[in-house]
């Protein structure tokens, strides 16, 4: 189901072709860690992962981020980010804290 609205909020406004790639590979990661919260990943893995540069990487998270897909805490320097993907099905899947209004 995430899927589906993915493309369906897709279909409404676009995405680009690295914050799908993104996209799909955290929800692979999410899926290996049995959706226990956080996910956390150093930008070069997903750079790596997802056949990008660095810098495409965080355009790619800021454009996420701004459309609602996922929610980021930086750890500081040389410490992996922590990842979360929203729901947009409003499903409650473990570890996934529901956001503050």
């Amino acid at each position: 189901m995430e899927i589906l609205h993915f493309y369906i909020a897709h279909n409404c406004n676009r995405i680009s072709p690295s914050a799908q790639a993104m996209w799909h590979y955290l929800m692979y990661r999410a899926n290996e860690n049995w959706w226990n919260y956080p996910i956390c990943l150093n930008v070069p893995e997903i750079a790596y992962a997802i056949n990008s540069s660095i810098s495409t990487v965080k355009k790619a998270r800021g454009e996420l981020t701004q459309k609602g897909f996922i929610r980021w805490v930086s750890q500081g320097a040389n410490r992996p980010a922590q990842y979360y993907i929203l729901s947009r099905t409003g499903s409650p899947y473990a570890g996934q804290r529901k956001e503050k209004e």
